[in-house]
């Protein structure tokens, strides 16, 4: 993983331009009909909004998040889901020398704080009509991570070290409503939801809490806290086709 993917949140909007399209830009389907793949994949930008001890040391993380699902066939309402997010709270950028004996070449350091969220649970959701809810809970993973690279003028990075880190259980509930689109061979829908993550106290750093030494090492000035979170997304919901 680069900084990169924790600069940019992504959000995928599709413009459908055809003679053939019609005024009805979302589809409703009959009630209690379910078909095709029970398989989907979610992707969108998210939104962090620190709550209680977190909140007095970070004020927000922006990043990306994805999932799969996958529905029961013989409850389609029920299924089970998996996440990932990665989320960037804070940046660091400074021109170096390359090293303590050549002055005369700099380079670009660059030192993020950042969190992967990597969970799963059930999730119940309708499955059909203009308007779909759904809610979920999750366990997983939470991982707090300062990481530094250097690079070239071009963007490039050629090395990078984790100069501190720390994880654990996290927890949580989740939900949202899909907004399905009418295209003729295509299940998409329009996603937008939020989730409580649980994640206990992490230590962690922040911009400046990294202090580089005369003798080379380097002194860390961590934060010890709850770490409960928001999490606000909007993105796209992809299935081979309509349900």
């Amino acid at each position: 993983m680069t900084r990169r993917a924790y600069h940019y949140a992504v959000a995928l909007l599709a413009c459908i331009t055809s003679r053939t399209v019609s005024a009805q830009i979302f589809s409703v389907e009959p009630v209690g009909q379910s078909s095709g793949p029970s398989l989907s994949f979610d992707v969108g930008g998210q939104f962090a909004r620190p709550v209680g001890e977190f909140h007095t040391q970070v004020d927000h993380a922006w990043g990306i998040g994805g999932s799969i699902r996958h529905h029961l066939r013989y409850f389609a309402p029920l299924g089970v889901r998996g996440d990932l997010t990665l989320l960037n709270y804070g940046n660091e950028n400074q021109r170096v020398p390359l090293s303590p004996t050549v002055h005369r070449v700099l380079v670009d350091m660059s030192t993020t704080n950042n969190i992967v969220v990597i969970s799963g649970g059930p999730e119940l959701a309708v499955m059909s009509g203009p308007l779909r809810p759904y809610v979920y809970g999750f366990a997983g993973y939470s991982y707090f991570y300062t990481e530094s690279s250097v690079g070239d003028d071009n963007g490039g990075n050629f090395a990078s070290s984790t100069n501190f880190d720390d994880g654990g259980l996290a927890t949580g509930v989740g939900g949202g409503v899909r907004i399905p689109l009418h295209l003729r061979s295509a299940g998409i829908s329009f996603d937008a939801g939020a989730r409580l993550t649980h994640s206990g106290t992490r230590s962690y750093l922040k911009p400046g809490d990294v202090l580089d030494q005369p003798d080379g090492s380097l002194l860390f000035t961590p934060r010890s806290t709850k770490t409960d979170f928001w999490q606000y997304h909007l993105g796209l919901s992809i299935s081979p086709r309509f349900r």
